[in-house]
């Protein structure tokens, strides 16, 4: 008996040891843990204080600290604001270049609106576009030797764009509706822009020739559409949720849409991406018209967001590179 007892123990002990052994294997080699990497870097980002998060790049935007809208240059945690441009005129919309040596922005110095270019640091700025219309948004092509714009004319309000060596102007939407906001894709193939059609206010996408025309979301007053630096997805402003914006993410053929900011309180407008293509840096304000616009950062997975400026100006128009 006493011989048995002690068998029936050993068994019993070692029937718990590969039990053990097999619960550590199950969950080591991640055997069904429904977790997937997103949700883990999810995770990960959502318990951390974005605070300790580094974030590389600059952000240029437009804001009026001095008295009138000038372009200002900052790390992408909002630390060491430089001003760019310092006249008497509007300067604003800036956008980088591919390549980040270069800064494309609108101003009326010279009495309408034109798109101007000028070094990273602000320095070297000259005008590309002439006319007595107001030409603005630009948009740099990929290899930096094409700027596209919008532009209200005789004939409306439509997509242009410019060769900087030739200096040779195309009109690429010929349409009856109204069509700005062009953002290039980052392999140079395709244009995304916002068009005004009955529906109203909607995001759309053509070829880098104004071929092509396809509607990607025209619900609930859509508009100002970004490119990811990968090309896979298009950051965006709707209307729909809330009835005042907020800013969503689609992929390119306009399916798999998502709402990224949430805050039905204050109106979310003007995306730009991290050059990493993990957060997108926007516009937030309480009042369209009468709040105070400040710069806020959001994590593309996890949602999570940060304050970067804190200024009684109005802060917009923000480009990261």
């Amino acid at each position: 008996m006493k011989g048995l007892y002690k068998k029936s123990l050993y068994l019993a002990l070692f029937f718990i040891l590969s039990l053990a052994v097999a619960f550590i294997l199950y969950f080591k080699t991640g055997i069904g843990d429904s977790t997937t990497k997103a949700d883990k870097s999810e995770i990960m980002v959502s318990s951390q204080n974005l605070s300790t998060i580094e974030l590389k790049g600059k952000i240029i935007f437009q804001s009026d600290r001095d008295g009138d809208e000038e372009i200002y240059i900052m790390n992408s945690d909002g630390s060491s604001v430089k001003k760019l441009t310092d006249n008497n005129a509007f300067d604003g919309y800036p956008v980088w270049s591919l390549d980040g040596h270069k800064i494309a922005f609108e101003s009326n110095r010279d009495g309408a609106f034109q798109i101007y270019i000028m070094d990273h640091d602000g320095n070297n700025q000259v005008r590309v576009t002439g006319g007595n219309y107001n030409n603005r948004f630009p948009s740099w092509s990929p290899d930096g030797k094409k700027i596209a714009y919008q532009s209200k004319r005789d004939n409306g309000l439509e997509i242009y764009v410019i060769d900087l060596k030739k200096k040779k102007e195309k009109m690429l939407t010929k349409a009856w509706y109204r069509s700005g906001l062009p953002d290039w894709s980052p392999d140079g193939n395709k244009i995304a822009f916002t068009a005004n059609k009955l529906l109203g206010w909607g995001v759309y996408v053509m070829g880098k020739d104004g071929t092509n025309i396809k509607a990607l979301d025209t619900k609930g007053g859509s508009c100002r559409p970004h490119w990811s630096p990968d090309g896979k997805k298009i950051a965006y402003v709707s209307q729909k949720a809330d009835g005042k914006g907020d800013i969503w993410i689609m992929k390119v053929d306009g399916s798999a849409k998502r709402r990224l900011t949430s805050d039905s309180h204050n109106y979310d407008y003007y995306p730009s991406w991290s050059p990493d293509g993990k957060w997108i840096v926007y516009a937030n304000t309480s009042h369209k018209k009468k709040g105070n616009w400040e710069l806020r950062i959001i994590n593309v997975e996890s949602g999570k967001s940060k304050q970067i400026t804190s200024d009684p100006a109005q802060d917009k128009f923000p480009d990261w590179h």
